[in-house]
């Protein structure tokens, strides 16, 4: 949806993140913490290898540095997929 010059752009940031007992770490994106419409991007293990082309299996504390140090991307990630209309994204 395209934004007229007057009206400010929507903040979208990463407004949280917790990890789950399937080892994904869970990043949640929106406008603040009261957002009633957050989006949810979902890291999965695997997809984390596979980016680092490394082929073995990561463990939490790679999978949080993998998160903090692709932070633009992921969000940008996050970003497309809201404009699409989808309320959560997993990355597999």
């Amino acid at each position: 949806m395209a934004k007229s010059p007057e009206q400010k752009p929507e903040r979208f940031e990463l407004i949280g993140q917790h990890g789950d007992l399937s080892g994904n770490i869970r990043l949640r994106y929106g406008s603040g913490a009261d957002d009633p419409q957050v989006f949810v991007l979902t890291l999965t293990p695997q997809y984390v290898a596979r980016s680092l082309k490394d082929g073995q299996p990561v463990t939490f504390i790679e999978l949080e540095k993998y998160a903090y140090d692709n932070a633009g991307e992921l969000r940008a990630k996050a970003v497309f997929g809201k404009e699409f209309g989808l309320v959560t994204l997993v990355l597999d």
